[in-house]
């Protein structure tokens, strides 16, 4: 069914909001879990409600699987099985959770990087490195960000934090062409497209434009998918019924890819007059992907600028709150103050 045939779809959204954070609140780095010697992998299937707790030790977690050791034997389990992993969290780590979830994200980056000196399990550190992205990305650092990304896929090319690849999806004001130009040469997929990504705010557009035409080409679908909406940043007006063709193709990519393609989906949405997709767009983020801090805090700000033009003023200085409260030292919270 269309959004445009679903005029309460933004209401309801809205009112599941509890619902869905406490679902995501099963998330891995969850500071709250017991202190077990042995580690623990939560699991689901996808034809069942009912999970299912492995003990073991985790030997590696790369790519689309993880590997624990129980009694001596190992196991492989998918990623889209795992609700939840219990371990022992160093001190640090659970610090710099709580400072990033009061906003106190300076702080929080100083403790993660300590956490990170005093962790020892390879698959852990990658889970570091990957709140090191989403800090240094939602106070404007980009380069930092990207430093730690690519450390990321440095050790594992397949990763699953692909999601997390710093890309300028709101249109960041921070200029990285000087890297971004290294990036593109790179032999590797995921560098080269961040480094295109980059290179569409500058001189070298148009070498920016060509990479990610040959990504959306001849890439694995998770590049694909980043590589096509990248594109359609460079788009200077899209008709409501290309904007339609997007809104189908961002539902069929992958569940953890969409935050960044929403964002761009509703920014064409409103400029062509669809308000209400646009905010049923935007809310997805926060309420879908409240980790990605960067994506959420500007999805808030866009949402709220589009319901007070529409003067729907309350709903517009709820969404305000929210993003001042939850992303306090974003950019875009800053500017709500102002």
């Amino acid at each position: 069914m269309k959004a445009k045939n679903q005029p309460g779809l933004a209401r309801l959204l809205w009112k599941s909001r509890t619902l869905v954070v406490s679902v995501l609140s099963l998330t891995v780095g969850n500071p709250c879990v017991s202190q077990a010697q042995l580690d623990v992998v939560v699991t689901r299937r996808k034809d069942s409600d009912q999970t299912l707790k492995r003990k073991g030790t985790i030997v590696q977690w790369k790519g689309m699987s993880l590997t624990i050791n129980s009694d001596g034997i190992e196991r492989e389990i998918d990623n889209d099985q795992i609700v939840d992993v219990q371990t022992n969290w160093n001190d640090e780590y659970r610090s710099a959770l709580t400072e990033l979830k009061t906003g106190k994200t300076q702080i929080a980056i100083v403790q993660f990087q300590e956490a990170l000196k005093n962790e020892s399990r390879p698959w852990v550190q990658q889970i570091i490195r990957s709140k090191l992205v989403d800090a240094f990305q939602s106070i404007e650092k980009p380069a930092s960000a990207v430093d730690q990304f690519l450390l990321i896929v440095g050790e594992d090319p397949q990763t699953r934090f692909l999601y997390l690849a710093p890309l300028p999806w709101t249109g960041s004001g921070h200029s990285l062409e000087p890297s971004a130009r290294q990036w593109v040469e790179s032999r590797d997929t995921v560098t080269r497209l961040i480094g295109a990504g980059w290179l569409l705010g500058g001189p070298e557009r148009d070498k920016g434009i060509r990479i990610l035409e040959e990504l959306a080409r001849d890439s694995g679908p998770y590049i694909k998918n980043i590589a096509i909406a990248q594109l359609w940043r460079t788009r200077t007006s899209v008709n409501p019924k290309q904007v339609e063709v997007w809104q189908n193709m961002v539902n069929g990519m992958p569940r953890e890819l969409r935050a960044g393609p929403y964002l761009v989906l509703a920014e064409f949405q409103a400029r062509a007059g669809q308000n209400q997709q646009a905010v049923v767009n935007l809310m997805r983020i926060p309420i879908l992907y409240p980790e990605q801090r960067t994506l959420a805090s500007a999805a808030l700000y866009r949402a709220a600028t589009l319901l007070h033009n529409k003067g729907e003023t309350e709903q517009a200085r709820s969404l305000r709150n929210e993003l001042i409260t939850n992303y306090p030292q974003t950019i875009w919270a800053q500017q709500a103050t102002q």
